[in-house]
C-alpha cells in the first residue's frame, strides 16, 4: 500500500523544508528530499514530475514540482512501496491528486499549520487519497482498458501496435521518443495490456529482444443501460419513473456522437473507484437518493459528493416523482468494447510483401491472431 505524502518547500533563506506530512508518523529524510529536488531543478528547473527511488527509506517516490518560478517552488511527494510504481495507478490520477493538494496549500496563506480546518480537510484529502490509491491496484478487466485509454503513454502504446509488432525495446525507444520522457520501467507500462489479453508477449527466432504483438483492439462509448431499459417493459421501478427516465435516454442518445474529449471524461469516471462502484450498483436498478446503499460511517452529504460530477458528465441523471421523491438512475452505462483486429491481418501480409516487416514476425503475428481468433 502507498505508504504517504510528504510535502516540501523551497525558500531562499531557510532552503528546503517540510510544509506537511501524512500520516503525521511519516519519518522524513531531508537528505531523501533534498536527492528528489535536484532531481527537479537539474536543467531549468521547470514544474513537472520525476519518479526516484530511495534505497535508505526503502520507497519509491513519485514527486511533483511547481517549479522554480513559482512564488514558493512546492514538491509533492507521494512515498510508494519500493515494488510499487506510480503507473500503477495511472498518471491522470495522480496529477489530479497534485492539483487537488495545490488548491488546498493556496488556501492556507502564510501558513498552513495555523489553519485548523484546512489542515483537517488537507489530511481527509490525503487518507482517501491513499485508499483509493490501494484499490486501484485491483482494477476489472475494463477498468485496465480504461485505464489505458485514460493515458497518453497507453494511448500511443496502443497506436504503435496497432501499426505493428515491435521488441520491447523498439517500444520503449518509439515511446520515449514520441512523449520525451524516460521511460524506467517498459514491463510496468504494458501490464494493463498483458492482463486484459489486448497484448501477447512472445518470441520471435533469431531476436534477442521479446516481441510485443496486438491481439485484441478496444474502444470506449456511452450504450444505453440494457437492465434499466428493461425494467421500464414492466413499469419499473414506477409507470411516472419508467416513462420520465425513457425520454431522458431517447433525448441523450438522439444527440449523442462519441468524441475522444468526451470518451476520456468517461474512462476517467470508470477509473476512479467510488464512481466505478456506483456505475455498478447503478446498471442494475435505480435507487430512491435516499436510499442508495452506503458504506461504513459514509454519509448521504459525501455520496452526493461522489454522485456530483457523474451527474454533470451525463453518466446518471436525478428524476423526481410527483411526491418529490429523488430517484438515481444510470443514464448512460460506459462501455470498453474489445473487439478482434481484423485490419492486421491484411495490414501485416502488405507490410511482409513491401518488406516492412520480417517473415519471421509476421508468421508468428498470423499464428497469433489465429489462435486468438479461435478462443
Amino acid at each position: 500500500m502507498p505508504i504517504g505524502f510528504v510535502i516540501t518547500e523551497w525558500t531562499e533563506d531557510q532552503g528546503l523544508a517540510v510544509k506537511h506530512k501524512y500520516p503525521e508518523t511519516q519519518e522524513v529524510d531531508l537528505d531523501d528530499m533534498m536527492r528528489i529536488f535536484y532531481a527537479h531543478i537539474t536543467g531549468a528547473g521547470e514544474a513537472g514530475n520525476v519518479v526516484v527511488r530511495l534505497e535508505k527509506t526503502k520507497s519509491n517516490v513519485s514527486s511533483y514540482f511547481t517549479g522554480m518560478e513559482s512564488d514558493i517552488p512546492l514538491m509533492i511527494n507521494l512515498m510508494l512501496e519500493l515494488d510499487e510504481e506510480p503507473e500503477m495507478f495511472g498518471e491522470t490520477v495522480i496529477q489530479e491528486m497534485n492539483e487537488a493538494i495545490l488548491s488546498y496549500l493556496k488556501q492556507s496563506g502564510a501558513g498552513i499549520s495555523q489553519k485548523y480546518e484546512i489542515v483537517k480537510e488537507l489530511n481527509s484529502y490525503l487518507k482517501n487519497s491513499l485508499f483509493l490509491l490501494d484499490r486501484l491496484k485491483n482494477l476489472t478487466k475494463e477498468q485496465r482498458m480504461v485505464q489505458i485509454y485514460s493515458s497518453e503513454k497507453g494511448r500511443k502504446i496502443l497506436e504503435v501496435l496497432q501499426d505493428k509488432a515491435v521488441s520491447r525495446k523498439e517500444l520503449k525507444a518509439i515511446l520515449e521518443e514520441k512523449l520525451n520522457k524516460t521511460i524506467s520501467n517498459i514491463e510496468i507500462t504494458l501490464d494493463p495490456f498483458i492482463k486484459t489479453g489486448l497484448v501477447k508477449q512472445d518470441w520471435v527466432e533469431g531476436d534477442i529482444d521479446i516481441s510485443l504483438f496486438l491481439l485484441s483492439d478496444f474502444t470506449v462509448f456511452r450504450t444505453p443501460t440494457v437492465k434499466l431499459i428493461e425494467n421500464t417493459k414492466t413499469h419499473l421501478p414506477t409507470p411516472e419513473l419508467a416513462t420520465k427516465y425513457l425520454e431522458e435516454v431517447r433525448k441523450f442518445f438522439s444527440n449523442y456522437k462519441p468524441t475522444f474529449e468526451d470518451n476520456l471524461k468517461l474512462a476517467l469516471n470508470m477509473l476512479n473507484p467510488d464512481r466505478y462502484d456506483y456505475i455498478s450498483l447503478f446498471r442494475e436498478r435505480a435507487y430512491p437518493l435516499k436510499k442508495i446503499p452506503k458504506g461504513p460511517g459514509e454519509s448521504l452529504e459525501e455520496i452526493g459528493e461522489i454522485l456530483k460530477p457523474m451527474e454533470k458528465d451525463n453518466i446518471i441523471s436525478f428524476i423526481k416523482n410527483n411526491k418529490g421523491d429523488v430517484w438515481v438512475f444510470l443514464l448512460t452505462d460506459i462501455e470498453a468494447h474489445m473487439f478482434y483486429p481484423e485490419y492486421l491481418i491484411e495490414k501485416i501480409r502488405r507490410d511482409r510483401m513491401l518488406g516492412k516487416l520480417k517473415k519471421e514476425v509476421a508468421i508468428k503475428h498470423l499464428e497469433l491472431l489465429e489462435e486468438a481468433y479461435k478462443k
